[in-house]
């Protein structure tokens, strides 16, 4: 009899047991991951979830479990993701065997590609052998007390508002663009999808939208915002994302400064660590949060789950 089966609440003890081992040993590797897990926390995540997990049951003993939750994407379709604490497996064997149920309960359900997240290095070894192929990466860092850098004469830093939507969607763009999306070939709901989401974020008031100008034009912008409770993550994160620079105004040192400010701020108030995310692809985006003191976490590895020649 196989040992494979749907997961069931009794197995929820067992499996935050698998994970806060293996937060364990990620942080070992990285001090950067945080080990921390909310055990009750997770184990009520789990049984309430309308998403099945799978594991592998060895007599009462549990050697690997799988989960991944479906979801609609404006962008690319359906798509299945698993986070860093959606899995975990004793031997390669099982999770071959994990990802062969898996696959059909989530091909049935009409996904088209399983994304999962795995420790930077070696954690992705078992991933690339398996078709899976790296997409995005989580970097993050200590944030220390740093020397505020003036702005030269003729740049103002100052706080976006949702009257500087229409900036801050040209923004959007040349971040897309440089993470490989045709912008031009989005459909006009995904760019009111993307339009909505930029303005969300100018009326978050948790969020920092710090736009620089140079000669009253806008020149670069990032963004700060609180992190939620994700599995790997310090509670004391903020997250900067959307940075981008104009491109005639670009290699004149705009985002370091805009970045060192944006975490200086951070800093002061009560943050000790900060997290980005780039593309794989976008390899100026590698090279500059690598310099500014940044180092892979996680890495999202990407597998598509259509049959036949234009898939597995």
């Amino acid at each position: 009899m196989s040992p494979l089966r749907r997961g069931v609440k009794s197995d929820a003890p067992a499996v935050a047991q698998r994970v806060a081992d293996q937060l364990f040993n990620d942080s070992r590797v990285e001090p950067l991951v945080a080990s921390e897990l909310p055990r009750a926390e997770f184990e009520s995540a789990l049984v309430a979830s309308h998403s099945p997990f799978w594991v592998d049951d060895s007599h009462g003993r549990l050697r690997g479990h799988l989960y991944g939750a479906t979801l609609d994407d404006p962008l690319h379709g359906r798509q299945t993701w698993t986070g860093p604490d959606g899995y975990s497996f004793d031997v390669e064997g099982v999770l071959d065997n994990l990802l062969e149920w898996a696959y059909r309960e989530w091909r049935a359900g009409g996904s088209t590609a399983h994304l999962v997240w795995a420790l930077a290095g070696n954690g992705t070894q078992a991933w690339v052998e398996r078709g899976y192929q790296i997409i995005s990466v989580r970097g993050s860092t200590a944030l220390e007390d740093v020397e505020p850098t003036p702005w030269p004469r003729g740049q103002r830093l100052r706080f976006a508002t949702i009257d500087d939507l229409e900036t801050a969607v040209a923004f959007d763009e040349m971040i897309d663009q440089a993470q490989g999306v045709d912008v031009s070939a989005l459909s006009e709901a995904q760019r009111a999808a993307n339009a909505a989401d930029v303005a969300e974020l100018l009326e978050d008031p948790e969020c920092r939208y710090f736009l620089v100008e140079v000669d009253g034009r806008p020149a670069a912008q990032c963004v700060t915002y609180p992190l939620p409770a994700l599995r790997g993550n310090f509670p004391d994160t903020v997250y900067l994302g959307s940075l981008a620079v104009h491109p005639d105004l670009r290699r004149r040192g705009l985002a370091r400064v805009l970045v060192r400010t944006a975490l200086d701020a951070a800093r002061r108030d009560g943050f000790g660590h900060a997290e980005v995310r780039w593309h794989i692809n976008n390899h100026g985006a590698t090279s500059l949060w690598s310099a500014l003191g940044f180092r892979p976490t996680y890495v999202q590895l990407r597998r598509s789950l259509v049959e036949g020649p234009a898939g597995d």
